[in-house]
């Protein structure tokens, strides 16, 4: 599971609250900023919103997952943004979105950056995965939950 890999306990924020999807996506660029993990803030923000401007990222079951390809990243990056309370992605099934995926990859980038898409994916097709990461206490339960996933024990 490419998530496992991409996401660890310093990129996983919880609580997102009170917020629309613009704002969250931007929160969650900054958490990436803060991590170190952009070379260009400006032009990975503007990838994700000229991508969400073309249909919403809003799954079913909960699941956000805002993405782009973009040249402010050197490698495939990824966090994680949590919300208890939802928040309205103009999801497919008109519902609010717990847990909002943020995943960027470089142009040339392909196969783990499409793999990792698939993994969100797969998370968001069971309620129980997503109940179990929505309801997280702390980053480093929502870390071991992602590894049980990949594991096959969850």
């Amino acid at each position: 599971m490419v998530l496992a890999r991409i996401l660890s306990r310093e990129t996983v924020k919880l609580g997102i609250s009170n917020v629309d999807k613009w704002t969250a996506i931007e929160e969650l660029v900054d958490l990436m900023v803060e991590r170190g993990l952009l070379d260009d803030r400006n032009a990975v923000l503007s990838a994700i919103v000229d991508r969400e401007k073309r249909g919403s990222t809003g799954l079913e079951n909960g699941i956000a997952v805002p993405h782009a390809r973009s040249n402010g990243v050197g490698e495939l990056v990824g966090v994680l943004g949590i919300s208890k309370d939802g928040i309205d992605f103009e999801s497919a099934d008109g519902k609010p979105c717990y847990l909002i995926f943020l995943i960027v990859a470089p142009p040339q980038e392909s196969t783990t950056y499409l793999k990792a898409l698939a993994d969100v994916t797969f998370i968001g097709s069971d309620e129980g995965r997503v109940s179990k990461l929505r309801y997280a206490s702390s980053p480093d339960e929502v870390i071991s939950i992602l590894e049980q996933i990949r594991d096959g024990t969850s």
